[in-house]
């Protein structure tokens, strides 16, 4: 066999480092297989040594770990932005690797350290050094006597190409820090709801739903779909009801040729009542006709959009339930500081939709309601712009998914379930 290939299958075997540039010399393979035992193994079976390290900034027993801790490494080929909520890293810290240490570096804390090993560690690692000088010797002695370096060469390119790849950066993520995933509270326990005062923000009670009306799982959200349709069509209304135009037969003027058909370097024209002229007629204008625009939706099938949008609301945790809606004051500051308590308005509140059904018992005065609405209320709340108030029976499946939160009154609630299990 000969120096060259014996020399590639130590190097590949991970035995020596890489340090010759040249064929060795038959000194060097001689105290090579002395310390190998080439003999006892052959020559492709070499023992794996236990005192280099490994060249990959992340361990073996680090990799190990990390599949019971948590810790993931990103693929190179995710393009995905690990802040994305798209992303699968989205919320995880990142853990940074282990660093690489130098050889110097192990050996000085080795012999700091005074552990029993450290005497054949040192041994060793002198022994390996020998070993790479004589390589670098008798490459040296090789180069003088003109030796063939192409062989060598190629390893040694291929060698740097790997530690390259070897040396890439991992980036690893623990996911154990991912915010939890908010989940809805299970079917019937979800249906028992505070009953919150809209005065102080505290809690004075609970209040058992009806399953029917807001205990729908799931959510049909083509139902809730064709109620929006439904719903922006019908504001859409009608249009157009008597606009006309004319036609090139329609608008006055003459049908004489205007200009002669060559000659004059312009356009040729036959007449001058041409949509793109002065004066001329109108191309794809209206016709008188009324467009119309509203679409027909059934009764039933719009009381279970409104169902469904009300379920939805609850499973959120957006659906806040009061006793009352009633004021003392008209003052919108007093009515801002109200709601606030529930993350509603303010400056970075969130927008609400509030629905009301009160009657003359429930205000604080006689003249204090209009509409099935506290007037103090509906008042205060017309300078406010993240808020909006109704009347249930104006609640609308549009309105409820437009606005983030939905509040509703006890009298609201009454009348909701009243109103929409009439027909079922």
């Amino acid at each position: 066999m000969s120096h060259a290939i014996l020399a590639r299958r130590l190097l590949g075997a991970g035995r020596l480092r890489r340090t010759i540039s040249a064929a060795p010399s038959s000194a060097c393979l001689a105290s090579t297989l002395e310390r190998f035992s080439i003999g006892d193994h052959g020559h492709g079976a070499l023992p794996r040594p236990s005192l280099l390290p490994c060249n990959r900034s992340l361990s073996s027993e680090v990799r190990r770990t990390a599949d019971l801790s948590g810790i993931v490494e990103q693929p190179l080929n995710l393009k995905i932005d690990p802040r994305a909520k798209s992303s699968p890293f989205y919320g995880a810290e990142r853990v940074e690797p282990k660093q690489k240490k130098k050889r110097g570096e192990k050996k000085a804390k080795r012999i700091e350290s005074g552990a029993p090993a450290a005497a054949a560690v040192d041994e060793d690692f002198q022994g390996e050094k020998s070993v790479r000088e004589d390589v670098v010797k008798g490459s040296s002695e090789a180069i003088e006597d003109g030796g063939d370096m192409d062989e060598y060469e190629d390893y040694d390119s291929e060698e740097e190409e790997e530690n390259e790849e070897e040396e890439e950066e991992r980036i690893l993520y623990d996911l154990t820090t991912k915010p939890d995933i908010p989940r809805a509270i299970p079917l019937p326990q979800r249906l028992h709801v505070p009953v919150m005062d809209i005065r102080t923000g505290e809690k004075i009670g609970t209040f058992h739903l009806s399953e029917r009306t807001f205990g729908n799982d799931p959510i049909r959200v083509d139902i809730l779909h064709r109620v929006v349709v439904w719903q922006r069509n019908r504001k859409r209304g009608k249009r157009n009801a008597g606009a006309r135009t004319k036609t090139i037969a329609e608008v006055s003027g003459s049908g004489r040729k205007v200009r002669k058909q060559k000659g004059s370097g312009k356009a040729r024209a036959g007449h001058s009542r041409p949509a793109h002229w002065r004066g001329g007629a109108k191309a794809h204008g209206p016709k008188g006709r009324v467009q119309d625009y509203t679409t027909k939706l059934n009764r039933k099938v719009r009381k279970m959009g409104v169902r469904h949008a009300l379920s939805q609301k609850l499973k959120e945790g957006n659906l806040i339930v009061t006793n009352d809606l009633a004021m003392p004051t008209h003052k919108t500051k007093e009515l801002d500081i109200m709601l606030q308590r529930f993350g509603i308005s303010g400056k970075g509140g969130s927008t609400a939709l509030v629905c009301d059904a009160a009657d003359l018992d429930d205000a604080e005065g006689e003249n204090n309601v209009y509409g099935g609405l506290d007037v103090n209320f509906k008042v205060a709340s017309g300078n406010l712009p993240k808020v909006k108030v109704l009347n249930q029976k104006g609640c609308m499946v549009y309105s409820m998914l437009k606005f983030r939160k939905l509040v509703l009154s006890l009298a609201a609630v009454q009348g909701l379930e009243e109103r929409l299990e009439r027909d079922l």
